[in-house]
């Protein structure tokens, strides 16, 4: 197989968000670029120098249409467009992935096989009181710890014992009570209020930390914004988003934090 020089990568990335934006747009649903892919674009207006693939996030609402829309074979789109959801048999992670099927991942600790991917966070609602939202976000972590159990490669190198110990126990945990069993209790987790009623919202997957809980109707606004040679839309509330995430977003972190996924990528013969 050919591997995949980064720029390379970055390029199949835009690709499939721009298939993404498409969809959206052709079928009234928004999307926001989010977490080190807004950042780029405010701070460098593409890609974070270090960084290795893009996010967005999608309203819960538009979120299942969207999914629906990009898994219907009647929908015009790219033969080599795929989405990969927790209904896939061995994936385990509460969002999606809309990948290219031409190529393949490996990432280091990750037993996933897919392709180069995009990844879409849905926004959920929580409780309408800060308390309880702030207590609800924090059993959200640790089920993104089980989550990411699930999908450890025990056999990598780079794992420290504790890692080791505590993953095990998890894998082994889900294995006992079913894998797919608990994937769609962690679906109804997160689906538990309804994000039209709410008035806080989060990503119960990725944003997992109390400060990231977010007034809904500060993030209901869109902009466009440049990233590279292309334009997105995104939080028009940028500085809102990215201050509670980040702290001061515009100066770098120091090299030791510059953190990458650890990946390789090649298409596939």
């Amino acid at each position: 197989m050919k591997k995949i020089s980064r720029e390379e990568a970055r390029e199949i990335q835009m690709c499939i968000l721009d298939e993404i934006a498409r969809i959206c747009k052709e079928n009234g649903l928004h999307y926001y670029i989010a977490c080190g892919t807004l950042l780029g674009a405010v701070r460098h207006k593409g890609y974070i120098p270090w960084d290795d693939d893009m996010d967005i996030i999608v309203m819960r609402d538009d979120y299942d249409k969207l999914i629906s829309l990009l898994k219907d074979k009647s929908v015009k789109k790219p033969e080599w467009l795929d989405v990969v959801d927790d209904t896939n048999e061995d994936y385990f992670c509460p969002f999606a992935k809309v990948t290219d099927n031409r190529t393949r991942v490996k990432m280091d600790r990750h037993k996933e096989n897919g392709g180069l991917w995009v990844d879409v966070f849905p926004y959920d609602g929580l409780p309408s009181s800060m308390i309880f939202a702030k207590i609800y976000t924090s059993i959200a972590a640790l089920i993104r710890v089980i989550c990411l159990a699930m999908d450890t490669d025990f056999s990598s190198k780079t794992l420290s014992f504790w890692n080791l110990l505590y993953k095990r126990f998890f894998n082994a945990f889900t294995c006992v009570i079913g894998r797919k069993r608990f994937c769609r209790f962690v679906e109804w987790f997160h689906r538990r209020f309804d994000i039209k009623k709410s008035k806080y919202v989060t990503s119960l997957f990725f944003d997992t930390r109390v400060d990231t809980i977010l007034d809904k109707e500060m993030l209901l606004p869109q902009a466009e914004f440049q990233f590279e040679n292309r334009k997105y839309t995104g939080f028009a509330n940028y500085d809102y988003v990215l201050s509670r995430a980040y702290g001061n977003y515009m100066q770098l972190p120091p090299e030791e934090k510059r953190i990458t996924h650890d990946f390789d990528v090649w298409w596939k013969e």
